[in-house]
């Protein structure tokens, strides 16, 4: 009967996803909060979220299909359809910025070669195939070596490709494409061990079947694991925060030095990085199953409120002629439509996940 309940919910929110997808097409983009200046905005942000979370999902099952650590292979077919319905949410959302479907294939089918665009569409394309066909045939007891490789490439090539494509904008400096073509990549990985974490942990305590020692045991050195990489990343803002936002005198920085004030920096600093770093580090906290699902939580929480930091801090300053009539900085306040979209996706990916992990065995180890 929960379950049912669950279920219902999930189709009523995508069933408003819809209702907003119709809107877009017959109002179009002035449900949008989005202006001449700030043309990315929470759906953008949510994309690249769920992108790269879909991506540290791939780098966590990589662990043993690709580096052979046995002790993984209890979570193998879970990460591996997470990062499958994770997808699938960033796809719904990606639509949902572009307005159309046709947007999309008109990408893909324009080849260009020096686009980092294109090579968005292509590579996500390949890992979407690729991942349908290294499930399947785990799903059915077969060795996914070789397509595992090939994965955990294409989640490389797609964190890496999504940071030179926002970071190829000259006027700002703040998207810095050096940086970001190592910061996706890592801060993915934080968010795939806090989605495995969340998900596995809740699955099991729903289901009542929370694993024997070796899963729990696992899961702890998982979230061991989060509280070390939450760590570092944290390290990561807080210089990239005296960079740019203290020592740096370049005006292109003055918009993340705006930011640095904001409630999505703070966010992601304070209850994104720092908590769950401590608590992950707490021994006596680490071992309790709320403890993993609170830390993990507060990790992806703090990584979506990121995500949107990070594509402000890029427009809240108007330049050149947009600057016209316009003061220092522009605000932004996401409309109703925009997290219409953000729960669109996110409902998605629950559906897809609730789905299969009942029909699916996903606590299933090889033979």
């Amino acid at each position: 009967m929960k379950l049912k309940i669950w279920i219902g919910l999930l189709c009523l929110c995508i069933l408003l996803g819809f209702i907003t997808i119709f809107q877009i097409y017959t109002q179009g983009f002035a449900l949008y909060a989005k202006t001449d200046v700030l043309v990315w905005t929470l759906p953008l942000a949510t994309y690249i979220f769920f992108s790269l979370t879909s991506a540290g999902l791939a780098f966590v099952s990589s662990i043993p299909v690709v580096f052979g650590i046995k002790r993984y292979e209890l979570i193998k077919k879970r990460t591996m359809f997470l990062e499958l319905a994770v997808l699938l949410g960033s796809f719904v959302c990606l639509i949902m910025h572009l307005g159309s479907p046709l947007n999309l294939f008109y990408i893909i089918f324009s080849p260009n070669l020096a686009s980092p665009l294109w090579w968005m569409g292509v590579l996500y394309s390949l890992y979407l195939v690729l991942l349908l066909m290294a499930f399947n045939q785990l799903h059915n007891q077969k060795s996914i070596y070789g397509l595992g490789v090939a994965i955990f490439l294409i989640a490389i090539a797609t964190s890496t490709t999504l940071g030179w494509l926002v970071g190829m904008t000259d006027a700002r400096p703040s998207l810095n494409p050096s940086f970001l073509t190592l910061y996706f990549p890592f801060t993915a990985f934080v968010s795939g061990l806090a989605a495995l974490l969340l998900a596995g942990l809740l699955s099991g305590y729903f289901t009542g079947k929370l694993g024997d020692a070796d899963t729990n045991d696992l899961y702890d050195e998982i979230a061991r694991t989060l509280g070390i990489t939450s760590g570092l990343v944290l390290v990561l803002l807080l210089w990239r925060s005296i960079i740019g936002g203290g020592s740096s005198a370049d005006l292109g920085f003055l918009a993340f030095k705006q930011m640095m004030g904001t409630i999505s920096y703070n966010i992601q600093l304070w209850i994104g990085l720092l908590v769950p770093c401590v608590l992950m580090l707490l021994s006596g906290f680490r071992g309790t199953v709320w403890g993993k699902v609170t830390a993990a939580s507060l990790v992806l929480i703090g990584m979506l409120a990121g995500r949107l930091e990070f594509i402000l801090s890029s427009e809240i300053m108007p330049l050149g002629q947009m600057a016209e009539n316009l003061p220092d900085f522009v605000k932004y306040v996401p409309s109703a439509s925009e997290w219409f979209v953000t729960l669109f996706g996110l409902s998605v990916v629950l559906l897809v996940y609730t789905l299969g992990d009942r029909f699916f065995r996903l606590d299933e180890t090889p033979e």
